[in-house]
């Protein structure tokens, strides 16, 4: 409560979703329904409450009303989504000693709705489909198709060539969590690594608790995307061509030597005779 001024809110409902590095989003404003989902929060809530703006008189407070329109038919699973509150109007105080403070906030109420408290959680995740951008970046696009929220998800992701057994890039994470009927990218692979243009595979083995599920996709990286042969690195940092270069020339050294060294054996045979 503000004594000196009146203070203007805006007040928004969003879905949770799944940020990319593992944790849960409670304000998703973009209301794009999550194709897996029967419902989602903001089914339940009119169009008119899910923006407001008020205004809270000077000394005074005032109590605002989220209407959940929950549909008569008991529906299963976890629905979550949370409550958007930012303080518009900055307000600023002086100071004894003559400086001025800035205040501005927001905060999110998160909301759980559950109908079937005692239902068994069967969590499903898929691997929907494996991006590459230049560089190149591999992203894993998972996502969870059942209304079930759950946590410490751990990820353990392996890229090699396809059909082939050797780990080119091997990246593991723990205790992700993850919103229901929700889907987040997963770099499996960033620009640090050197793959080139080729056929690859990802393998990978995701546990949240007693749930347990292999994901495996192919997947291809274009010349265009991929790291070119010339900048890629291999024993001491050295360019693999530079690399190649380097061990042929050695090999013509080395069979230069040999030749000469049978020659003069040769000579010396010669001579003897």
């Amino acid at each position: 409560m503000n004594k000196k001024q009146d203070i203007e809110y805006l007040i928004k409902v969003g879905n949770a979703t799944t940020n990319d590095n593992g944790t849960i989003n409670y304000t998703n404003f973009k209301n794009k329904k999550d194709t897996t989902a029967k419902y989602q929060f903001t089914d339940f809530i009119s169009k008119a409450e899910m923006k407001q703006k008020i205004t809270v008189k000077a000394g005074s407070s005032s109590e605002v009303t989220v209407n959940l329109n929950v549909p008569k038919q008991k529906f299963p699973g976890t629905i979550a989504g949370g409550v958007y509150v930012e303080r518009l109007t900055n307000s600023y105080t002086n100071e004894k000693n003559g400086m001025n403070t800035r205040n501005h906030f927001s905060m999110t109420l998160p909301v759980i709705l559950t109908e079937q408290a005692k239902a068994k959680r069967i969590a499903k995740m898929e691997l929907d489909k494996v991006m590459v951008k230049n560089g190149p970046e591999v992203i894993a696009k998972l996502h969870n198709v059942k209304p079930v929220m759950f946590g410490k998800l751990s990820i353990d992701s392996k890229i090699t060539k396809k059909n082939h057994v050797k780990t080119l890039i091997h990246k593991n994470v723990n205790n992700y969590q993850v919103a229901p009927n929700s889907s987040f990218n997963f770099l499996a692979s960033d620009s640090s690594n050197q793959l080139g243009a080729g056929e690859y595979t990802i393998d990978m083995h995701l546990q949240s608790g007693e749930r347990k599920w292999h994901l495996v996709r192919d997947f291809t990286i274009t010349a265009k995307q991929g790291v070119p042969l010339t900048k890629r690195t291999g024993w001491l940092g050295v360019s693999m061509v530079m690399l190649w270069i380097v061990i042929l020339i050695l090999v013509i050294i080395i069979v230069g030597l040999v030749v000469v060294i049978v020659r003069q054996k040769q000579n010396l045979k010669t001579k003897n005779k």
